[in-house]
């Protein structure tokens, strides 16, 4: 008798200090003295962030277009890069021009409506494109100064799956001035140094679009084909390629309008933008710089429970919100970073896992979208929770893979822990011994 009052009276202090710490229990098993206890009412602070920049040079990805998404506004990019001298440069003195085109392959991504005509401007720069002091990459925020005529201003419909080679028409005029100084052997064309201070580099925009579009970023399939012909006895075509070089240099640039959207007032720094103001919904699109942020303050109270007691496993359960990825894809993999209170992740942080990088094992249910949802296991994390200081504290972010973090729109809308359809759950499976 007193052992069974013993127990039922440290059950329900073991209950209080669960409620007073914001959770509580479900399929608790007693067995002498021993308790194992899943625990699944966390409370999880979310808030959107939005990081200061991205580096998008050097990822052999031209990323061109822009479109209107709801929630994130309207989006546009553009890409930078440099083109070299060919490596025969020698004009026949019979020789006439042609024509001169930019040709571009695309990757097969997209992202957007692509069965409308897509509008793109080709600009030369009027700034020369090199890494500034003290940079070892280009930004997504970064700039480069234009010249003011456009090479290029046309409108065509991609076609990215088929991998057709898009090949836009660039100005005449240019195209003889290039040529004429090839024939001439003019000082600007006489080597990659002279030319490089001559043609600053080139930059390709939308203008208005309803799709973005990759391109592979290579010396082999992002280039200038300049056309001239030989009139002998029949006409002989030929051409001089100016290829893409320092591919380290090649980047993109993406603008974002939010206006009129939740993420209106969202702005770069720590505070971000809490799920309690953004109807219980996070948000993440990598590309400009959005992720979403967790954090658990509800881990450490785990030892007001009693002195002895582990976490045995603990899963991270996060659900996009059906209705926002009918039409706008969303990021195949997810990961999880550590992060500290300026949301800066160290390289080589293991705190998350023993087992290397997760991704989620995401897979969609359109039939019970309750049952869509990116799954973690965070066990060594929040064993590790319960020992943090305010120095050594790292929250969560939730953020694309590597792969697609610095060159796809793909983007994510999650429910947070209040969130009545779409609930984001911490669950710990706790073994405490009495």
């Amino acid at each position: 008798m007193f052992r069974t009052m013993l127990v039922a009276a440290t059950a329900l202090l073991l209950f209080s200090a669960c409620e007073k710490s914001g959770f509580s229990y479900d399929n608790s098993t007693n067995e002498e003295d021993v308790q194992y206890t899943l625990l699944d009412t966390f409370t999880i602070q979310m808030r959107t962030v939005q990081l200061d920049s991205i580096p998008t040079s050097g990822t052999a990805t031209a990323l061109t277009g822009g479109y209107m998404d709801p929630v994130f506004g309207r989006l546009d990019a553009g890409t930078y890069f440099r083109i070299s001298l060919p490596p025969e440069r020698e004009v026949d003195i019979r020789a006439e021009y042609d024509s001169i085109e930019l040709i571009m392959r695309p990757n097969g991504y997209w992202y957007g409506d692509t069965l409308v005509p897509q509008q793109f401007r080709v600009y030369k720069l009027a700034q020369k494109l090199e890494l500034p002091t003290d940079y070892y990459r280009l930004f997504s925020h970064q700039q480069f100064t234009i010249e003011n005529m456009p090479w290029a201003d046309t409108s065509m419909i991609v076609r990215p799956v088929l991998g057709e080679q898009l090949h836009i028409r660039l100005s005449d005029v240019k195209g003889r001035e290039l040529f004429d100084m090839l024939r001439n052997k003019v000082q600007e064309v006489s080597t990659e140094d002279h030319f490089a201070e001559y043609f600053k580099g080139m930059a390709v925009r939308g203008n208005n679009n309803r799709a973005v579009f990759g391109f592979q970023a290579m010396d082999t399939s992002l280039y200038i084909r300049l056309h001239y012909h030989i009139s002998t006895t029949e006409v002989e075509e030929k051409y001089f390629d100016f290829k893409m070089t320092n591919a380290e240099l090649q980047f993109n640039e993406i603008q974002s309008d939010r206006s009129g959207t939740p993420l209106e007032s969202l702005t770069t720094g720590p505070a971000g933008l809490p799920t309690t103001s953004t109807a219980s919904q996070a948000y993440v699109q990598s590309i400009t710089r959005t992720v979403a942020r967790m954090d658990f303050p509800g881990i450490p109270a785990l030892q007001e429970l009693g002195k002895y007691g582990r976490i045995m496993r603990a899963e991270l359960v996060l659900r996009p919100v059906l209705g926002t990825y009918s039409d706008y894809a969303m990021p195949p993999m997810m990961t999880l970073c550590p992060a500290d209170n300026l949301h800066y992740v160290a390289q080589g942080d293991t705190l998350l896992s023993e087992y290397g990088t997760q991704y989620g094992n995401m897979q969609v249910d359109f039939l019970n979208p309750e049952n869509t949802a990116y799954v973690y296991d965070v066990t060594e994390y929040c064993r590790a929770l319960s020992d943090m200081n305010t120095y050594t504290y790292r929250g969560l972010l939730f953020i694309p893979n590597n792969g697609d973090y610095y060159t796809t729109f793909n983007r994510l809308v999650i429910g947070d822990g209040e969130n009545t359809k779409y609930r984001a759950q911490l669950k710990v499976y706790y073994l405490l011994y009495k």
